[in-house]
């Protein structure tokens, strides 16, 4: 399930959130909790609780209610390219 939910986050998300300037990087899966990582605007939009809203609403309609997700914020490096 790992592959398919990195799948849906790199195809499908990831792009939508790198059009207003974000980034979005899938982190990991532990049982039933999904982590991602926000960077560039998302790590510092104030109105990153939408995108964060948006994000689990996707996941949660194509993988199932039962999912948490966590997303931790950091700011974007030259290094992380």
């Amino acid at each position: 399930m790992s592959d398919e939910i990195r799948a849906f986050v790199e195809n499908f998300i990831r792009p939508r959130v790198q059009a207003d300037g974000g980034e979005v990087v899938f982190a990991g899966l532990d049982g039933n909790v999904i982590k991602l990582t926000l960077m560039g605007e998302c790590a510092v939009c104030t109105s990153s609780c939408g995108v964060r809203e948006w994000i689990a609403a996707q996941l949660r309609g194509r993988f199932g209610e039962y999912l948490r997700l966590t997303f931790e914020s950091k700011k974007r490096y030259f290094q992380d390219i």
